[in-house]
């Protein structure tokens, strides 16, 4: 929504997530696909912002291919929204792992000369886990803290199914 950013993808680095949501009913008894306070916050513990820039397709390319960079072994995989899909080769050089025809939000592919909105926490937003294009965001607009949008949006839509798990595409 405009009043949020108007983002039109999410990324959230792997070791911001800290736990499984499953969708089966905790010892509690919520409910299958309700998700607990104590569940939410098991998942991400740190009280990050949330923070919305646009960035150009080329720079979210950039930031896909910045997983890999770096002494980190296997990489460090984003986790993307819904909507988002890329493809990308383990056996390809690194800067050139990621297809750029595959990026695509909603089915359209990214143009590398177009912009978009983009949501991540503070902690990438800063740069952090060497994912430094995203301190070239611009129009930054600051949020809520992430733990408080997950529950919210938890209790607004529940019970939620497993999201699709072909977002990421990995060949080779």
């Amino acid at each position: 929504p405009a009043d949020s950013g108007a983002a039109v993808v999410a990324f959230m680095n792997p070791g911001g997530i800290r736990a499984d949501l499953l969708y089966a009913s905790s010892d509690v008894g919520e409910g299958d696909g309700n998700v607990t306070y104590g569940e939410a916050f098991a998942v991400q513990p740190f009280g990050n912002s949330l923070v919305t820039m646009t960035l150009t397709g080329a720079q979210i390319e950039i930031l896909l291919e910045q997983q890999w960079e770096g002494n980190v072994e296997g990489g460090r995989i984003l986790q993307v929204s819904e909507g988002f899909t890329y493809t990308w080769d383990f056996n390809a050089p690194i800067g050139d792992r990621v297809d750029p025809d595959t990026i695509a939000i909603d089915g359209v592919t990214v143009d590398p000369a177009a912009s978009y909105r983009i949501t991540v926490n503070s902690f990438l937003a800063g740069g952090g886990d060497s994912f430094p294009i995203l301190t070239e965001g611009t129009d930054r607009l600051g949020g809520d803290i992430d733990l408080d949008a997950l529950v919210e949006y938890f209790g607004n839509n529940s019970p939620v199914p497993p999201g699709p798990q072909d977002r990421i595409t990995r060949i080779n």
